[in-house]
């Protein structure tokens, strides 16, 4: 008997988000612990090892279905919770507005060229925008969550916003606005959990980007920047837009969608390289934009004898990856 993959992924994922609540309902599972289901997001990770591991063997839809189920679980423990007080969105403050600041508290430094700058946001929403000069400002609301600091210099910059523990579960979500210098070179990453960030990098010079996307959503707008070689980013139950500067070389790297969603920009006319790796429960939408494949590589425009092209690998399991959506990536 052959058994259709997709399919076997979504009955696992709608067993799983209909055990939740009616374990909740049941008394066998408490509301409390339903609430805490975004914390399961490990599991998602676990679920695409074994399917990389297991790949070409007759267990490969083992780690999709871990996927699916780790899914199910989560979604299953919000439907169980409800979505409004006292589920696990509002009890990390996402949909709450909060009250009117009072002031504005800050922090502030400055950064050299060849400088990394790392970022974690947990439970909260963050901006992030460029400024001329080499200075870095950080502000938020007063009452809001202060950030920690955890290195700063000339070299160095590495930021915590939110709680850090469990999605800041308890917490109501706090608000920042990071200002980063415009005219060194830096290399940024950020890690977004139970909370969303805005990023418009454009006239920045940003070598390197990398993001990990966590129960979250992420928009990053590179269109403009300048010497970036390498972008990567990984979604986990969550949403990624990424729109791509235009490379002088070669731009390169890796984006993945695990029950989640990825979208990327790429400059018009640029030629472009994709891999992509073989999940049966993730789909692309690739050859609606006229690329032309060739095995697992997809290709548009003269990729081969191009100065300026973009290299990416992509991976969906039980997710999606859009090129070029329609409504575009503003």
């Amino acid at each position: 008997m052959r058994v259709n993959r997709g399919l076997l992924g979504w009955g696992a994922f709608f067993v799983a988000l209909g055990v939740v609540p009616l374990a909740v309902q049941g008394g066998v599972l408490d509301a409390g612990t339903a609430r805490r289901s975004l914390e399961l997001w490990p599991l998602l990770l676990i679920g695409v090892g074994l399917g990389l591991a297991l790949r070409h063997t007759v267990l490969d839809v083992f780690g999709g279905v871990v996927v699916a189920v780790t899914f199910g679980l989560m979604a299953g423990g919000l439907v169980a919770a409800g979505i409004g007080p006292g589920s696990s969105l509002a009890l990390c403050g996402i949909g709450n507005t909060p009250a009117s600041p009072s002031s504005v508290p800050g922090l502030s430094g400055s950064l050299a060229s060849g400088a990394s700058v790392d970022v974690s946001v947990t439970c909260g929403e963050l901006t992030v925008s460029g400024a001329p000069g080499g200075g870095w400002a950080v502000a938020w609301p007063s009452g809001d969550s202060t950030p920690a600091v955890e290195a700063s210099s000339s070299d160095r910059l590495r930021l915590r916003m939110g709680d850090q523990h469990g999605f800041g579960v308890g917490n109501l979500a706090s608000k920042w606005l990071l200002t980063l210098p415009a005219d060194p070179n830096l290399s940024l990453s950020l890690s977004v959990n139970a909370g969303s960030s805005r990023l418009a990098l454009g006239a920045m010079h940003v070598t390197s980007f990398a993001t990990s996307v966590n129960a979250a959503d992420a928009h990053v707008d590179l269109t403009g920047a300048l010497g970036t070689t390498s972008v990567t980013g990984s979604v986990n139950a969550g949403s990624l837009t990424v729109a791509l500067p235009s490379p002088s070389g070669t731009l390169s790297g890796s984006l993945s969608a695990n029950a989640g969603t990825v979208r990327v920009c790429a400059p018009a006319g640029v030629p472009l390289r994709i891999r992509v790796d073989d999940h049966p429960l993730g789909t692309t939408n690739l050859a609606a934009r006229g690329l032309v494949q060739n095995g697992n590589i997809w290709t548009r425009g003269p990729w081969a004898t191009a100065s300026a092209r973009i290299d990416l690998n992509v991976s969906a399991n039980l997710g999606t990856v859009t090129l070029d959506p329609e409504d575009g990536c503003g």
